[in-house]
């Protein structure tokens, strides 16, 4: 049996752990007193760190907000101007006119923001697919206003996609569903919601992807038929070389490499390796792909006259050719200034053997690198594609070209009419989107005709480019040795 005393200090024990008890609770409620306010779309507090002043919460004219009160817990409130702000002892706070008041609530003080009431609203989607098992949150706001809260969310079919007032959607069978998402005021907007099955896999358009500096690049995302995912994720892991942003789209920033990946709301993920170099000086950026491009290509030059002719009408056309350069033909001033000028706007070398005397079987690795040599000596540059004498070819060339060797789908034959009139018949008549067309810079006869050619073709739409540039936009990587007679 305890004595008396030792009960009594038992009892004083428990009623002073009883009061501590109390002190916290009351802390905890009074250092939480928010909790339950008016929350922004995305479930978190509408509070005055989130709007950078000191107002807790915001409203809009007429608005009614129930401040929570505990079951039972009786408190008092205030309004500190009633023609901004009323509140009766429910705890129901009308907004009557804008401005700033403060309300007193039990010991809290809460300081509201009254602004006009809305005019529309508007959400972060207007339709998107979902996998079954996704949450995401649709995101709600009022154009050029602070309004944040109070929206009201409902849903068509609460048998494929279920909502909750913060506006976060979950997908719960396939199905399609509508969101209407409205204020207080009865603004409304709607966003279509169509529900698919979780990804099983997902892959990207391309494993590996070449990219100049400067440049970027649009990765798409591809899931299985009847699969959705909303939430992608999309990160590099070498952000100095390259970033992406949550559409795909890759900024190459840097020479390097980079892993770009993607991971679905369930985990499912692929990669695509970039490979960032430095832009050649031959391929220009800034085209448009979704235009038909049709490559220039000339052999047998450089012939000063003519070849200045044909630069001529390319440049003041944004245009751009191919030169297959013989390398002999490199040594008079005349046509050693024009291979600099053609390296100088961005046209691209080629190489057509040193001395062009040789075909087929009869070309020698050094016919090839003796051009490649002498090209570098006088321009700085050495050729990047081939082109066999004739367009014969042999193991021997295909073992030793500088770069791809090209070919053509549209022989003008120039140099076997040397008129102009035909030359420019054959261009216009059958040039079509990825056509190489082979002529000769040599003939006064072809600089003619590409004087009338190059504005005619750029009328009708096509932009004018050399190889390269045609490889680069139609998404093609052009190997060294490989026979080339289009790029589509």
């Amino acid at each position: 049996m305890k004595s008396k005393a030792a009960k009594k200090t038992a009892a004083a024990l428990f009623l002073i752990a009883a009061i501590v008890a109390v002190v916290i609770a009351a802390a905890v409620i009074c250092n939480n007193r928010y909790s339950d306010k008016p929350v922004n779309a995305d479930g978190s507090e509408n509070s005055a760190q989130d709007s950078g002043d000191d107002i807790d919460f915001y409203m809009g004219v007429g608005q009614v907000f129930d401040y929570p009160v505990s079951d039972g817990k009786k408190m008092r409130f205030k309004s500190y101007d009633k023609n901004i702000v009323t509140v009766d002892k429910t705890g129901a706070i009308t907004a009557v006119s804008t401005g700033t008041v403060q309300v007193k609530a039990g010991k809290e003080k809460i300081n509201i923001g009254v602004i006009e009431a809305p005019q529309s609203i508007t959400l972060s989607d207007s339709s998107f697919s979902m996998g079954i098992g996704e949450e995401y949150t649709l995101k709600a706001s009022v154009p050029e206003s602070k309004f944040n809260t109070g929206f009201l969310y409902k849903v068509t079919n609460g048998n494929s996609v279920t909502v909750d007032q913060t506006g976060k959607l979950t997908a719960v069978a396939a199905g399609k569903s509508e969101v209407t998402v409205s204020t207080y005021n009865n603004c409304t907007a709607r966003c279509s919601i169509t529900v698919g099955a979780a990804p099983t896999s997902v892959s990207f358009n391309a494993d590996n992807q070449n990219l100049f500096l400067g440049t970027k690049f649009q990765l798409s995302i591809k899931l299985p038929d009847g699969c959705a995912s909303k939430q992608k994720n999309l990160v590099s892991d070498n952000t100095a070389v390259c970033t992406v942003d949550g559409d795909g789209l890759v900024n190459a920033v840097a020479e390097g490499t980079a892993n770009i990946t993607v991971t679905t709301f369930n985990g499912k993920t692929a990669a695509c390796k970039i490979t960032v170099t430095k832009k050649p000086y031959y391929i220009r950026t800034n085209l448009d792909p979704k235009k038909p491009m049709v490559a220039f290509t000339f052999d047998d030059g450089p012939n000063a006259t003519s070849t200045n002719r044909i630069l001529d009408v390319l440049e003041a056309n944004n245009g751009s050719a191919t030169f297959f350069i013989v390398g002999n033909r490199a040594k008079s001033t005349a046509n050693s200034e024009c291979i600099n000028r053609m390296v100088k706007n961005g046209f691209q070398l080629g190489n057509h053997t040193y001395d062009h005397e040789h075909y087929g079987k009869q070309v020698t690795a050094e016919d090839i690198k003796k051009c490649s040599d002498t090209l570098f000596e006088v321009s700085g540059q050495s050729p990047s594609a081939f082109r066999p004498t004739g367009g014969y070819l042999s193991d021997v060339i295909k073992q030793n070209s500088c770069g791809p060797i090209i070919l053509w789908s549209i022989d003008t034959l120039d140099w076997k009419s040397r008129n102009a009139d035909s030359v420019y018949s054959k261009i216009i008549d059958n040039a079509s989107d990825g056509d190489i067309i082979l002529m000769h810079d040599i003939y006064g006869s072809t600089a003619d005709a590409v004087e009338k050619a190059v504005p005619a073709l750029t009328n009708k739409g096509f932009q004018i480019v050399n190889v390269a540039e045609l490889a680069y936009y139609k998404d093609k990587t052009l190997e060294t040795g490989t026979v080339y007679y289009s790029v589509n």
